[in-house]
Formats: C-alpha cells, sequence, structure tokens
C-alpha cells in the first residue's frame, strides 16, 4: 500500500485550520499547499458536509438525552424559548438568515453553529438540512473561487506575500476568541 505523506499532510494541516479559523483559514491553507480550486472544493465540501452530519446528529440526540439533568434542561429550555420568540419576529426572513449565516465565513458563523439555531428555533432536520447544506455548498464554491481570485492578485506583488493572509486568518479568530474572554470576564467581575 501506497500513502502519500505530503497529501495527507497537506489535507490535515487544511482541517486544522479549519477548526483553528474557519473555513476561510481552510480555503487559505489549501491556497497556499498549492491546491487549485476545482480540487479544494470537493475536499472542503467532503469535510464540511461529513463534519456537519456528525455534529448536527451528536446535538440531536444529545439535546434529546440531556433533559434528564436538569440544570442543563433549564438552559436548553430558555435558548429554545428566546429561539422561539426570534423566529416569530423575523418569521419571514428566518430561513434566510440562516442560509446567509451559514454562506458567510466569518468565525463562529457557519453549517454546524446554524443548524444549531435551526434546531433551537424548532426546525425539522429535513428543513434543517435543505437549508444549510445548500447555503454551505454555495459558500464554499464562491469563498473558494473568490480568495483564489485574491492569491493571484496578491502573488503580482510578490511570491510568499498571501502567506501574511493566510497567517492572519488563522490568528485573528482565536485574538477575537481570546479577547472576548477577557471581556466577558471583565463584565461578569464587575457585575458581581
Amino acid at each position: 500500500m501506497i500513502v502519500n505523506f505530503s497529501f495527507a499532510a497537506k489535507i490535515l494541516s487544511m482541517i486544522a485550520a479549519n477548526h483553528i479559523g474557519g473555513r476561510l483559514a481552510f480555503i487559505a491553507v489549501g491556497l497556499e499547499n498549492d491546491f487549485s480550486p476545482f480540487i479544494l472544493i470537493p475536499i472542503i465540501i467532503f469535510y464540511n458536509t461529513t463534519y456537519l452530519l456528525l455534529m448536527y446528529s451528536a446535538f440531536v440526540f444529545l439535546s434529546r438525552r440531556i433533559k434528564k439533568f436538569k440544570l442543563i434542561e433549564g438552559y436548553i429550555e430558555s435558548e429554545r424559548n428566546k429561539a422561539k420568540k426570534k423566529k416569530l419576529f423575523l418569521k419571514k426572513w428566518n430561513r434566510f438568515g440562516i442560509s446567509f449565516f451559514v454562506w458567510i465565513p466569518l468565525p463562529w458563523t457557519g453549517a454546524v453553529i446554524g443548524s444549531y439555531i435551526a434546531h433551537l428555533e424548532g426546525y425539522s432536520t429535513k428543513d434543517t438540512l435543505l437549508t444549510i447544506l445548500p447555503s454551505m455548498w454555495i459558500g464554499v464554491i464562491s469563498w473558494t473561487l473568490w480568495f483564489d481570485e485574491l492569491y493571484e492578485f496578491i502573488e503580482r506583488f510578490g511570491k510568499g506575500k498571501t502567506m501574511l493572509l493566510t497567517v492572519f486568518l488563522l490568528i485573528v479568530p482565536i485574538l477575537i476568541f481570546g479577547l472576548g474572554n477577557v471581556v466577558r470576564s471583565n463584565k461578569s467581575k464587575s457585575g458581581k
């Protein structure tokens, strides 16, 4: 059996980037690894679809089983009630809003979080997946093609300049998450 360790390392680096910085980091590392968009897009779609189906299934399973724990059940119910109130307020735009939320490649947006929101709002599994999957696939295709064009443009100014953007896309989500934790910590300390 022949294993291409270089290819496997590239795929693993892209998956790690996805979990650190999100979809844009996944795309950026793939482009840095010299994948063409036509190879990169199916890899990202396959991985994100598989990951979504696993995480959504686990979330639905756990949200049904976790009701045995009263403290957690109260939290889930309060989140579900908040989502239902927002759903009544945004009834016409809700599916579009979730689709846009999944399409836009910012940290803490995307298919998994979008599916949790849809589930908490009371969407059936079928409606959730019919909303989330096409939005994710369109997002992967559109953002990968756009980033490929952006990287080609940046490379005109010198080889390796795209690495700065890739590192930026990996570091910024970590900094935003850390800053958010500091702000929440300061708020909770001042509120006591």
